[in-house]
């Protein structure tokens, strides 16, 4: 197990400066530690991305399947999707800051990890056509993809390199989501 500390301090490194400052005499210099010890601990740069993913995983795991059971039709529990969303990427900020292919399939088989992004923004469309909340949707798959990335690459630039001007957790989930709420979804019958 990785020093918790440790994996804080190089988590900081990483939101602070990017991958390609992350070294392990960074992390002993900012930890206040050896070199050897960081070492000893396992602490590399992909041991790191690997933790960092397995956190991202697990993270979409346990927000996205949520709104599958709330009350409330389809097209609020889209908009209690999209809320989760960004709840994993604040959550993941450091690794979602440089990277956008963390849900990739190569960047996760190489991490060794299988998430069903799919699963459940499909159950939560289907519901939403069955309740007449939004229209069918033909290619749900590509919506889906079109629909997250914009939600959470925008979320996480805005998050990231705006967070100066007031672009709080809050207020940056609220403004996509009622943008995207009131302005790119289909109009339910």
């Amino acid at each position: 197990m990785v020093n918790q500390r440790l994996l804080q301090v190089a988590t900081e490194l990483l939101d602070e400066c990017g991958w390609e400052a992350l070294s392990l005499d960074r992390i002993a210099d900012r930890a206040g530690v050896s070199r050897a010890t960081v070492w000893r601990a396992g602490l590399t740069r992909a041991a790191l991305e690997q933790m960092l993913r397995q956190q991202l995983a697990a993270d979409y795991r346990a927000l996205m399947w949520g709104p599958l059971g709330m009350e409330g039709s389809g097209r609020e529990r889209l908009d209690a999707a999209l809320r989760a969303l960004c709840e994993v990427a604040e959550r993941n900020l450091p690794l979602l800051a440089h990277t956008d292919l963390a849900f990739h399939g190569p960047d996760l088989d190489a991490a060794g990890l299988e998430v069903d992004y799919f699963g459940p923004w499909l159950r939560i469309l289907d519901q939403a056509a069955a309740d007449r909340s939004l229209p069918e949707i033909d290619d749900k798959p590509r919506f889906v993809v079109a629909l997250s990335d914009m939600v959470l690459l925008t979320y996480v630039h805005l998050r990231v390199h705006h967070r100066p001007n007031g672009w709080s957790p809050q207020q940056t989930a609220d403004h996509l989501i009622k943008l995207v709420s009131s302005g790119y979804l289909p109009r339910g019958t």
